[in-house]
């Protein structure tokens, strides 16, 4: 097989003055599983789907029986709907072929005896302001092994910080890296919650968030963004969905009740994780001394044959690599071998021959995922267990993303229609209707490479891959067959919208557009724009992706201005330390115009603002100084990335355009300027939290 390798990619079409010391990553050992370890074999779809609530994943209960709750503090007074949740230790079985249930790290509430996998949704109404108390009651060590030589990493393991990721908050909540706490009250540079909205929980185990909840309705979420264990304690499970509501907006799109957004007999919330379980042989050298057999097992060691060699800082000055590395070592990527569905491994999912609607969350750590749903093949495997990927079952209609719901239905993942890819951290919201197909089953299937787009073999978990040869038909590992969909006779009768009447009804349900975008056609840059009256100038800002070397040679990826910070290298890279940049006015308008001068797909996260995606065009990677040099003219979006996005797909090769206004959420208490950057505190990095960590992620001030 022949794969195009990032030194190669680099080699014919980056830059010269590095690509003779870019590593053969992944290409070098693609006999090798897995970093050396691989889940047990387990049967798929002999467990049924997790649904919400009841005995499935929990969802948070407000206390004082869901009253208001009044605030008074120097800084202002208010009252909010109030949660108290605790993130604790807990084991839970997410498959029932693992030997032992499995440690976990996770929001719940009460004793962790009633923690579940994923438990921590919250269910908030549109203008309903939320305000959490989140209580840290995490152990040290972790239950992950920590690499304390990527910046943030050598300070305590049992930290948290929480981010609502696409919410519209102020920046004392948005849970940025230097928001953390631990339990005994010690807490990072950047953290005010308390003495802002909880003067009396200063110095303990508390953390004061407050959400304003003023946005158009959709699926959010919240994870850990702890500064240098964002990774792992997402990984070990502190991470949930924060479903948004709009009664009005839901009785506009679905008048019969029908497919909306809390309606759980129609509606299903999929959230996907990618993990690797401890088989019975535990490597001697593991990190984790505690562990057992059905824990998660997570990457520790740099291994050269695997990710290529050590290569020379990409800052100067240049420093002299380590060798050996340290164990345990941060990696590029992180590729689990068994994908959860809801916290379960290759679940079934029980439908009735009628229409439905899919809420998806990718909530791995690096993997894209393409779901689509085709036939089983009906190969005698227990209870049909592989998919034939050529028999397409139902297509899906795309209503909305993570930034709320599309100004357009589309048609994706059919024969000839748009596919339906979901990077880290996006969402799609689709409908599928299962009519007259009472009887037959499906499997929600992924083909998506991963590294995307390139792809490695070592990582495609499926039958018949010589790459992958622990996973056997009928068994994991296994990446590809997400789900197993089981059709049966309908007992009541729902109506599947017409795309006609989605599209009446979805343009008044978004937050009011920058600009005008029409399908299939690129958005030129505006010089300005007019917003509730008022015109804004459009100031544009050159910005870049980059991949290089840390202090030890490690692979690591980062971003950067156009402006050259090594330039013997030509490298353009910067940490999330140095100095910063995007520094912006409250109430401004900004196109980013990013270079991506890497080999990957980059999910870029934007905090507090929503964007726009204008247009994407490509460039010669090899001749770029600051300057691009286009090689076509640019392109649209795809469909279904019109409207609004808050994590964007940015290409190899690629310049992609995002608009978006520096707007301040309105809250009803004064919230100070941060000591660390002296302004409203946010950052923007790539959602592959691999990279995130090490170092792709850069400070966002508004002031």
């Amino acid at each position: 097989m022949k794969k195009v390798s990032r030194r190669e990619f680099l080699k014919f079409s980056a830059m010269a003055g590095a690509a003779s010391v870019l590593p053969l990553k992944f290409a070098l050992r693609e006999a090798w599983a897995q970093y050396g370890v691989n889940s047990p074999p387990l049967q798929k779809f002999l467990d049924p789907i997790r649904g919400i609530g009841g005995a499935g994943i929990p969802v948070m209960a407000p206390d004082n029986a869901g009253a208001p709750v009044n605030f008074s503090t120097p800084y202002g007074s208010w009252s909010a709907l109030h949660y108290t949740i605790d993130i604790g230790q807990f084991t839970d079985q997410l498959h029932s072929q693992l030997p032992n249930t499995t440690k976990l790290w996770g929001f719940g509430q009460g004793p962790v005896v009633n923690f579940r996998h994923l438990g921590g949704i919250i269910v908030a109404q549109k203008n309903t302001p939320v305000q959490i108390t989140f209580r840290n009651n995490l152990p040290s060590p972790h239950i992950i092994p920590v690499d304390t030589t990527i910046p943030g990493a050598n300070q305590a393991q049992n930290r948290t910080a929480i981010h609502l990721h696409g919410g519209l908050v102020p920046w004392i909540s948005d849970g940025g890296p230097f928001d953390w706490w631990q339990p005994d009250g010690t807490h990072g540079l950047s953290f005010l919650n308390n003495e802002v909205l909880n003067p009396a929980a200063v110095n303990t185990n508390k953390a004061e968030y407050y959400y304003p909840n003023n946005q158009s309705a959709r699926l959010l979420w919240y994870h850990d963004h702890a500064y240098g264990i964002t990774r792992l304690n997402a990984y070990a499970g502190i991470a949930s969905a924060y479903v948004l509501n709009d009664a009005a907006a839901e009785n506009t799109l679905f008048p019969s009740g029908d497919l909306q957004a809390l309606n759980l007999r129609d509606t299903y919330y999929l959230v996907f994780q990618d993990k690797v379980f401890l088989p019975a042989a535990i490597p001697a050298n593991y990190p984790i001394t505690s562990a057992v057999p059905g824990d998660l097992f997570y990457a520790y060691i740099y291994d050269t044959l695997l990710f290529g060699p050590q290569g020379i800082p990409s800052f100067p000055p240049p420093a002299v690599p380590i060798t050996p590395l340290l164990v345990p070592s941060v990696v590029p990527e992180f590729f689990g071998d068994t994908i959860l569905v809801n916290g379960t491994a290759y679940p079934v999912l029980t439908v009735e021959a009628r229409p439905y609607r899919f809420r998806m969350l990718n909530a791995c750590n690096s993997r894209f995922l393409n779901p689509k749903l085709v036939a089983t093949a009906g190969l005698g495997f227990p209870n049909n267990t592989e998919p034939a990927p050529n028999v397409a079952g139902p297509s899906f209609i795309q209503i909305g993303t993570e930034a709320g719901y599309l100004p357009g239905a589309v048609r994706v993942n059919g024969k000839g229609q748009l596919r339906l890819l979901v990077a880290p951290a996006e969402r799609a919201d689709v409908l599928v209707n299962f009519t007259g197909l009472a009887g037959r089953e499906f499997i929600l299937y992924n083909d998506a490479p991963g590294p995307f787009p390139g792809g490695a073999k070592i990582f495609d978990y499926y039958p018949m891959n010589p790459k992958t040869p622990t996973s056997i038909p009928g068994f994991g590992p296994n990446t590809r067959t997400l789900l197993k969909i089981k059709v049966v006779a309908p007992t009541i009768t729902v109506t599947m919208p017409t795309v006609a009447a989605l599209n009446a009804a979805l343009p008044a349900l978004i937050d009011p557009p920058l600009v005008s975008q029409v399908p299939g056609v690129p958005t030129p840059v505006p010089a300005s724009v007019v917003v509730g009256g008022q015109t804004f100038a459009v100031n544009v800002r050159q910005l870049t992706l980059n991949e290089g070397f840390d202090e030890y040679g490690r692979l690591a990826q980062f971003l950067g201005t156009q402006v050259p910070t090594n330039p013997a290298l030509r490298f353009f890279g910067r940490r999330y330390m140095d100095a910063t940049t995007e520094i912006i006015p409250a109430g401004s308008v900004e196109v980013w115009e990013i270079a991506n001068l890497t080999a990957d797909t980059h999910p870029i996260h934007f905090h507090l603002v929503n964007v726009q995606v204008l247009s994407r065009q490509r460039f010669s990677v090899r001749t770029y100084t600051g300057i691009p040099n286009f090689l076509a003219g640019p392109v649209a979006p795809d469909t279904n990335e019109l409207g609004w996005k808050e994590t964007v797909r940015m290409n190899p090769g690629e310049v992609t355009r995002v608009i978006m206004k520096f707007d301040l959420p309105v809250v009803p208490f004064t919230v100070p300027a941060s000591p660390r950057t002296g302004g409203n505190e946010y950052v923007w990095h790539c959602h592959i939290l691999e990279h995130e960590e090490h170092d792709m992620m850069r400070p966002l001030v508004v002031v």
